[in-house]
């Protein structure tokens, strides 16, 4: 009798043994498989990242997968630059086009570097021979315009070394004008359901994008406005310069220069 009771409880062990058993391996293929999927996903996200990357720039890229392609912008306070190669068409007319592609890419990687890397901005856009980059966007960050001035002094740092390569080679040295302004924008995904682009607008890129062309006119390679000014966190020597009047706005407008631009 004993050794029935015994036999009935050791198969009774061992039919919930392979129950139990046959669950575990049910649970652990279901966790295997949702850890797989889960690592697919994050290498999908990865790759559109990346990819999304090499055309509107990581940091770009990077705002519109935050959104998760939300339309509309918010207003934020940032420092807006803008860059441009001087008599850059007149440089490549004698160029085959591959060549001005390959110089035009050299001169934005440097300055892509510099800008980003370097000074935590973000390039917006590239404009042909020049390109618009943002300063406190989505940061919380306060000190944006400290940061753009910075960028734009190494910026003319890094062009000194390049042209001193140029120079070498027997090439003409770049000549770049670099325009800094401040305030409110409004920053969002902008267009049509079909085609989107996300960037900002407002009077401060307008000015901004005015203020780098002044250069030309005041023979200048870096002008900042009051507005950038004024947003400074640490001291730094500036040149007041005569006022400008320009298209779309009332009043003069006050620029500066570095001392040491």
């Amino acid at each position: 009798m004993m050794l029935m009771v015994f036999f009935v409880v050791v198969v009774w062990l061992l039919t919930e043994f392979r129950h139990s058993h046959s669950q575990l391996e049910k649970t652990v293929e279901r966790r295997t498989a949702a850890l797989q999927a889960e690592i697919e996903e994050r290498k999908q996200l990865e790759h559109v990242r990346r990819t999304l990357g090499l055309h509107v720039g990581q940091k770009v890229a990077e705002q519109i997968l935050a959104r998760d392609g939300r339309v509309g912008g918010t207003e934020q306070q940032v420092t807006v630059m803008f860059v441009d190669i001087r008599s850059f068409t007149a440089r490549t007319v004698n160029l085959k086009p591959h060549e001005a592609v390959s110089f035009l890419n050299h001169f934005l990687q440097v300055m892509v570097q510099v800008v980003e890397i370097q000074h935590g901005g973000m390039i917006n856009k590239f404009l042909g021979d020049g390109f618009m980059a943002l300063f406190g966007v989505d940061t919380g960050q306060h000190d944006h315009a400290d940061k753009a001035l910075a960028a734009g002094h190494d910026l003319q740092r890094r062009l000194e070394r390049l042209n001193s390569d140029l120079t070498r080679r027997g090439e003409e040295p770049i000549r770049i004008g670099i325009g800094i302004n401040s305030g409110r924008v409004i920053v969002g995904s902008i267009g049509s359901p079909d085609r989107m682009e996300f960037t900002v607008i407002g009077s401060t890129v307008n000015i901004a994008s005015r203020i780098e062309a002044l250069n030309k006119t005041l023979g200048t390679t870096l002008l900042l406005s009051r507005a950038t000014r004024d947003a400074l966190r640490r001291p730094l020597a500036l040149r007041a310069l005569p006022l400008q009047w320009i298209d779309g706005v009332e009043r003069p407008l006050e620029t500066f220069t570095p001392e040491y631009a």
